[in-house]
Protein backbone atom coordinates (compact mmCIF):
# COMPACT_ATOMS: atom_id res chain seq x y z
CA UNK A 1 0.00 0.00 0.00
CA UNK A 2 1.19 3.81 -0.61
CA UNK A 3 0.51 6.14 2.01
CA UNK A 4 0.02 10.20 1.93
CA UNK A 5 -0.07 12.33 5.50
CA UNK A 6 -3.78 13.58 6.40
CA UNK A 7 -2.24 15.56 8.72
CA UNK A 8 1.43 16.72 10.07
CA UNK A 9 0.92 13.53 12.46
CA UNK A 10 -0.87 11.41 10.52
CA UNK A 11 -0.39 9.17 7.57
CA UNK A 12 -3.02 6.91 5.94
CA UNK A 13 -2.56 4.22 2.91
CA UNK A 14 -3.89 5.32 -0.58
CA UNK A 15 -6.34 3.17 -2.06
CA UNK A 16 -5.52 1.50 -4.61
CA UNK A 17 -8.00 0.76 -7.99
CA UNK A 18 -9.96 -2.13 -6.90
CA UNK A 19 -10.81 -2.95 -10.68
CA UNK A 20 -10.14 -6.67 -11.23
CA UNK A 21 -9.34 -6.96 -7.95
CA UNK A 22 -12.96 -6.87 -6.15
CA UNK A 23 -16.65 -7.43 -7.21
CA UNK A 24 -17.90 -4.11 -7.29
CA UNK A 25 -21.06 -5.61 -5.24
CA UNK A 26 -19.21 -7.12 -2.92
CA UNK A 27 -16.58 -3.95 -2.30
CA UNK A 28 -19.39 -1.74 -1.53
CA UNK A 29 -20.44 -3.75 1.53
CA UNK A 30 -16.71 -3.85 2.54
CA UNK A 31 -14.91 -1.86 5.49
CA UNK A 32 -11.82 0.18 4.00
CA UNK A 33 -9.55 -1.92 6.23
CA UNK A 34 -11.29 -5.45 4.73
CA UNK A 35 -10.61 -3.15 1.01
CA UNK A 36 -6.91 -3.16 2.11
CA UNK A 37 -6.96 -6.06 2.90
CA UNK A 38 -8.36 -8.07 -0.03
CA UNK A 39 -6.64 -5.74 -2.47
CA UNK A 40 -3.28 -6.63 -0.66
CA UNK A 41 -3.77 -10.54 -0.88
CA UNK A 42 -5.13 -10.45 -4.21
CA UNK A 43 -2.20 -8.26 -5.53
CA UNK A 44 0.42 -10.48 -3.26
CA UNK A 45 -1.33 -14.03 -5.22
CA UNK A 46 -1.31 -12.44 -8.82
CA UNK A 47 2.54 -11.52 -8.27
CA UNK A 48 3.23 -14.81 -7.13
CA UNK A 49 1.32 -16.27 -9.70
CA UNK A 50 -1.13 -18.03 -7.62
CA UNK A 51 -5.11 -17.98 -7.59
CA UNK A 52 -4.97 -18.90 -3.83
CA UNK A 53 -3.07 -19.98 -1.10
CA UNK A 54 -3.25 -23.22 0.84
CA UNK A 55 -2.79 -21.07 4.40
CA UNK A 56 -3.43 -17.95 5.85
CA UNK A 57 -1.83 -16.76 8.45
CA UNK A 58 -2.62 -12.67 9.39
CA UNK A 59 -1.60 -10.25 12.34
CA UNK A 60 -3.38 -7.34 13.25
CA UNK A 61 -3.17 -5.35 16.73
CA UNK A 62 -6.41 -3.14 16.24
CA UNK A 63 -8.72 -5.01 14.22
CA UNK A 64 -11.41 -3.73 12.49
CA UNK A 65 -11.39 -0.70 14.06
CA UNK A 66 -13.77 1.89 12.14
CA UNK A 67 -16.45 -1.41 12.48
CA UNK A 68 -15.99 -1.96 16.30
CA UNK A 69 -16.84 1.80 16.54
CA UNK A 70 -19.70 1.15 14.73
CA UNK A 71 -20.65 -1.68 16.82
CA UNK A 72 -20.13 -0.09 20.10
CA UNK A 73 -21.55 3.22 19.18
CA UNK A 74 -25.30 1.12 17.89
CA UNK A 75 -24.65 -0.77 21.61
CA UNK A 76 -24.80 2.80 23.12
CA UNK A 77 -27.32 4.53 20.58
CA UNK A 78 -29.58 1.40 21.12
CA UNK A 79 -29.34 1.00 25.21
CA UNK A 80 -27.88 -2.74 24.49
CA UNK A 81 -31.33 -3.60 22.65
CA UNK A 82 -32.27 -4.55 18.80
CA UNK A 83 -28.72 -5.29 17.35
CA UNK A 84 -28.01 -6.78 14.34
CA UNK A 85 -25.54 -9.94 14.71
CA UNK A 86 -23.94 -8.06 11.31
CA UNK A 87 -21.90 -5.30 12.98
CA UNK A 88 -20.79 -7.69 15.50
CA UNK A 89 -19.31 -10.31 13.41
CA UNK A 90 -17.86 -7.41 10.94
CA UNK A 91 -15.87 -5.79 14.33
CA UNK A 92 -14.01 -9.32 14.60
CA UNK A 93 -10.13 -9.32 14.03
CA UNK A 94 -10.63 -12.04 11.86
CA UNK A 95 -12.69 -10.44 9.47
CA UNK A 96 -10.14 -9.71 6.66
CA UNK A 97 -8.80 -13.49 6.49
CA UNK A 98 -12.28 -14.37 6.54
CA UNK A 99 -12.94 -12.35 3.91
CA UNK A 100 -9.59 -13.60 2.29
CA UNK A 101 -10.41 -17.05 1.96
CA UNK A 102 -13.83 -16.61 0.78
CA UNK A 103 -12.88 -14.46 -2.15
CA UNK A 104 -9.98 -16.56 -2.92
CA UNK A 105 -11.74 -20.09 -2.24
CA UNK A 106 -8.86 -21.11 0.24
CA UNK A 107 -10.26 -23.74 2.41
CA UNK A 108 -7.26 -24.75 4.69
CA UNK A 109 -5.75 -23.43 7.96
CA UNK A 110 -6.81 -19.52 8.51
CA UNK A 111 -5.64 -17.61 11.64
CA UNK A 112 -5.20 -14.28 12.89
CA UNK A 113 -3.04 -13.41 15.55
CA UNK A 114 -3.38 -10.43 18.24
CA UNK A 115 -0.59 -9.85 19.74
CA UNK A 116 -0.19 -6.11 19.98
CA UNK A 117 3.35 -5.39 18.91
CA UNK A 118 4.45 -8.70 17.62
CA UNK A 119 1.26 -9.62 15.60
CA UNK A 120 2.82 -9.62 12.55
CA UNK A 121 6.02 -11.26 13.57
CA UNK A 122 3.66 -13.92 15.22
CA UNK A 123 1.85 -15.15 12.13
CA UNK A 124 5.26 -14.85 9.96
CA UNK A 125 6.85 -17.41 12.69
CA UNK A 126 3.70 -19.30 12.30
CA UNK A 127 3.67 -19.30 8.62
CA UNK A 128 7.73 -20.60 8.64
CA UNK A 129 6.62 -23.16 11.26
CA UNK A 130 4.08 -24.46 8.46
CA UNK A 131 6.67 -24.98 5.65
CA UNK A 132 9.36 -26.48 7.83
CA UNK A 133 6.41 -29.40 9.00
CA UNK A 134 4.87 -29.66 5.36
CA UNK A 135 8.29 -29.36 3.29
CA UNK A 136 7.67 -32.15 0.98
CA UNK A 137 4.20 -30.99 -0.20
CA UNK A 138 4.79 -27.21 -1.82
CA UNK A 139 2.90 -25.44 0.92
CA UNK A 140 2.14 -21.66 -0.08
CA UNK A 141 1.09 -19.47 2.51
CA UNK A 142 -0.59 -15.93 2.20
CA UNK A 143 0.75 -13.82 5.91
CA UNK A 144 1.13 -10.10 6.84
CA UNK A 145 -0.16 -7.40 8.93
CA UNK A 146 -2.97 -5.22 9.10
CA UNK A 147 -3.99 -2.53 10.79
CA UNK A 148 -6.34 0.65 9.99
CA UNK A 149 -6.00 4.33 11.69
CA UNK A 150 -9.78 6.29 12.68
CA UNK A 151 -10.19 9.75 13.94
CA UNK A 152 -11.40 7.89 17.19
CA UNK A 153 -8.18 6.01 17.74
CA UNK A 154 -6.32 8.80 16.65
CA UNK A 155 -7.44 10.77 18.89
CA UNK A 156 -7.16 7.99 21.99
CA UNK A 157 -3.60 8.09 20.89
CA UNK A 158 -2.95 11.71 21.19
CA UNK A 159 -4.32 12.33 25.02
CA UNK A 160 -1.91 8.77 25.78
CA UNK A 161 0.93 11.15 24.32
CA UNK A 162 1.50 8.66 21.58
CA UNK A 163 1.57 11.50 18.61
CA UNK A 164 4.32 13.92 17.83
CA UNK A 165 2.53 17.30 18.41
CA UNK A 166 5.64 19.17 15.99
CA UNK A 167 4.92 18.55 12.06
CA UNK A 168 8.02 16.97 11.13
CA UNK A 169 9.13 13.75 12.25
CA UNK A 170 12.72 13.88 11.19
CA UNK A 171 13.73 17.42 12.70
CA UNK A 172 11.96 17.79 15.73
CA UNK A 173 13.53 16.43 19.12
CA UNK A 174 10.54 15.99 21.45
CA UNK A 175 8.16 12.60 22.46
CA UNK A 176 5.73 11.11 20.24
CA UNK A 177 5.58 9.80 16.49
CA UNK A 178 3.53 10.55 13.36
CA UNK A 179 1.02 7.26 13.78
CA UNK A 180 -0.27 5.39 10.34
CA UNK A 181 -1.56 2.28 9.22
CA UNK A 182 -0.99 -0.57 6.53
CA UNK A 183 -1.76 -3.28 4.97
CA UNK A 184 0.99 -5.60 3.37
CA UNK A 185 0.54 -9.59 2.50
CA UNK A 186 3.21 -11.68 1.13
CA UNK A 187 3.29 -15.32 -0.23
CA UNK A 188 5.68 -17.33 1.53
CA UNK A 189 6.59 -20.63 0.04
CA UNK A 190 9.52 -23.16 0.58
CA UNK A 191 10.10 -23.37 -3.17
CA UNK A 192 12.29 -20.74 -5.29
CA UNK A 193 10.88 -19.46 -8.74
CA UNK A 194 11.34 -16.66 -10.87
CA UNK A 195 8.90 -14.67 -8.78
CA UNK A 196 10.50 -15.01 -5.46
CA UNK A 197 12.08 -12.11 -4.10
CA UNK A 198 14.34 -12.93 -1.09
CA UNK A 199 14.76 -15.73 1.09
CA UNK A 200 13.50 -15.29 4.63
CA UNK A 201 16.08 -17.23 6.63
CA UNK A 202 14.84 -16.30 10.73
CA UNK A 203 12.73 -14.52 13.02
CA UNK A 204 13.30 -13.42 16.82
CA UNK A 205 10.80 -12.25 19.49
CA UNK A 206 11.95 -10.54 22.58
CA UNK A 207 10.81 -8.19 24.90
CA UNK A 208 12.92 -4.89 26.59
CA UNK A 209 15.30 -6.72 27.76
CA UNK A 210 19.29 -6.99 26.64
CA UNK A 211 18.50 -6.59 22.78
CA UNK A 212 22.03 -5.86 22.10
CA UNK A 213 22.61 -9.71 23.43
CA UNK A 214 19.62 -11.01 21.65
CA UNK A 215 21.04 -9.38 18.36
CA UNK A 216 24.14 -11.12 19.23
CA UNK A 217 22.73 -14.42 19.66
CA UNK A 218 20.68 -14.35 16.89
CA UNK A 219 23.12 -14.04 14.53
CA UNK A 220 25.36 -16.66 15.85
CA UNK A 221 22.19 -19.00 15.43
CA UNK A 222 22.57 -17.84 11.63
CA UNK A 223 26.40 -18.18 11.49
CA UNK A 224 26.54 -14.82 10.59
CA UNK A 225 29.00 -12.36 12.01
CA UNK A 226 27.86 -8.29 13.10
CA UNK A 227 30.09 -7.29 9.73
CA UNK A 228 28.50 -9.57 7.06
CA UNK A 229 25.03 -7.28 7.74
CA UNK A 230 25.29 -4.84 5.03
CA UNK A 231 21.51 -3.75 5.33
CA UNK A 232 19.41 -2.85 8.35
CA UNK A 233 15.57 -1.62 8.67
CA UNK A 234 15.67 0.37 11.53
CA UNK A 235 12.15 0.96 13.18
CA UNK A 236 13.40 4.52 15.01
CA UNK A 237 10.14 6.94 14.66
CA UNK A 238 11.13 10.33 15.76
CA UNK A 239 10.50 9.48 19.45
CA UNK A 240 12.89 10.79 21.65
CA UNK A 241 12.28 8.36 24.52
CA UNK A 242 12.39 5.82 21.85
CA UNK A 243 15.50 6.52 18.97
CA UNK A 244 18.58 6.65 20.85
CA UNK A 245 18.09 3.16 22.91
CA UNK A 246 16.98 1.43 19.24
CA UNK A 247 19.97 3.23 17.86
CA UNK A 248 22.14 1.80 20.62
CA UNK A 249 20.48 -1.88 20.54
CA UNK A 250 22.14 -2.07 16.49
CA UNK A 251 25.79 -0.51 17.70
CA UNK A 252 27.22 -3.70 16.88
CA UNK A 253 26.17 -3.59 13.40
CA UNK A 254 28.78 -1.28 12.30
CA UNK A 255 29.19 -2.31 8.29
CA UNK A 256 25.13 -1.99 7.82
CA UNK A 257 23.49 1.09 5.81
CA UNK A 258 20.24 2.23 7.65
CA UNK A 259 16.72 2.31 6.31
CA UNK A 260 14.35 4.41 8.11
CA UNK A 261 10.93 2.93 7.12
CA UNK A 262 8.60 4.33 9.50
CA UNK A 263 9.67 7.67 7.61
CA UNK A 264 7.35 6.12 4.97
CA UNK A 265 4.69 4.17 6.80
CA UNK A 266 4.27 5.97 10.28
CA UNK A 267 3.92 4.24 12.96
CA UNK A 268 1.38 1.19 13.93
CA UNK A 269 2.03 -2.01 15.36
CA UNK A 270 2.60 -4.08 12.44
CA UNK A 271 4.61 -1.73 11.00
CA UNK A 272 7.26 -4.02 10.14
CA UNK A 273 5.16 -6.09 7.50
CA UNK A 274 5.95 -2.79 5.39
CA UNK A 275 9.50 -2.68 6.52
CA UNK A 276 9.77 -6.57 4.59
CA UNK A 277 8.23 -5.50 1.84
CA UNK A 278 10.42 -2.84 1.17
CA UNK A 279 13.37 -4.95 1.90
CA UNK A 280 12.09 -7.66 -0.27
CA UNK A 281 11.87 -5.44 -3.13
CA UNK A 282 15.46 -4.10 -2.20
CA UNK A 283 16.94 -7.39 -2.64
CA UNK A 284 15.17 -8.46 -5.60
CA UNK A 285 15.97 -5.13 -7.49
CA UNK A 286 19.38 -4.79 -6.19
CA UNK A 287 18.51 -1.41 -5.45
CA UNK A 288 18.49 0.95 -2.07
CA UNK A 289 16.44 4.25 -3.18
CA UNK A 290 18.28 7.18 -1.22
CA UNK A 291 15.49 8.49 -0.10
CA UNK A 292 15.17 5.62 2.54
CA UNK A 293 18.51 6.27 4.17
CA UNK A 294 18.64 7.13 7.87
CA UNK A 295 22.24 8.72 7.54
CA UNK A 296 22.53 11.72 5.49
CA UNK A 297 25.49 10.40 3.42
CA UNK A 298 25.30 7.31 2.21
CA UNK A 299 27.57 4.21 3.22
CA UNK A 300 26.59 2.49 -0.53
CA UNK A 301 24.20 2.55 -3.12
CA UNK A 302 22.76 -0.50 -3.60
CA UNK A 303 23.94 -4.51 -3.62
CA UNK A 304 22.63 -5.58 -0.69
CA UNK A 305 22.69 -9.35 0.16
CA UNK A 306 21.99 -9.85 4.32
CA UNK A 307 19.16 -7.41 5.42
CA UNK A 308 17.97 -7.10 8.79
CA UNK A 309 14.92 -5.95 10.26
CA UNK A 310 14.81 -4.42 13.76
CA UNK A 311 11.65 -3.56 14.56
CA UNK A 312 9.86 -1.81 18.27
CA UNK A 313 6.76 -0.86 19.60
CA UNK A 314 6.77 1.04 22.19
CA UNK A 315 10.67 -0.07 23.07
CA UNK A 316 8.79 -2.92 24.70
CA UNK A 317 7.85 -5.26 21.56
CA UNK A 318 11.17 -6.14 19.24
CA UNK A 319 11.80 -8.14 16.95
CA UNK A 320 14.26 -9.31 14.45
CA UNK A 321 13.79 -10.57 10.85
CA UNK A 322 16.74 -11.82 8.61
CA UNK A 323 16.24 -12.07 4.99
CA UNK A 324 18.83 -13.16 2.29
CA UNK A 325 19.21 -12.47 -1.68
CA UNK A 326 18.10 -15.45 -3.73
Amino acid sequence: MSFHRAGANRMHCIEPDYSGLVPPMQLRRMSQVVRYGIAAAKQALNDAGLERSDIITLGTAYGCLADTEVFLTKLLTQEESMLTPTAFIQSTHNTVSGQIALLTNCYGHNFTYVHRGHSFETALQEAMMWLNEMSNEHVSVLTGGIDELTNDSFDIMSRFGTVKKEEDLSTRDSEGTIVGEGATLFVVSGDKNEQSYAELLDIHLCHSGDIQSELNEFLHINQLQAEDIDTCLVGVNGDNRYDATILNNIAALTKAQLVNFKAWSGEYPTSNAFAMALASMMLKHQQIPEEVYYTQTPLRTGNPRHVILYNHYKNKYHSFILLKRI
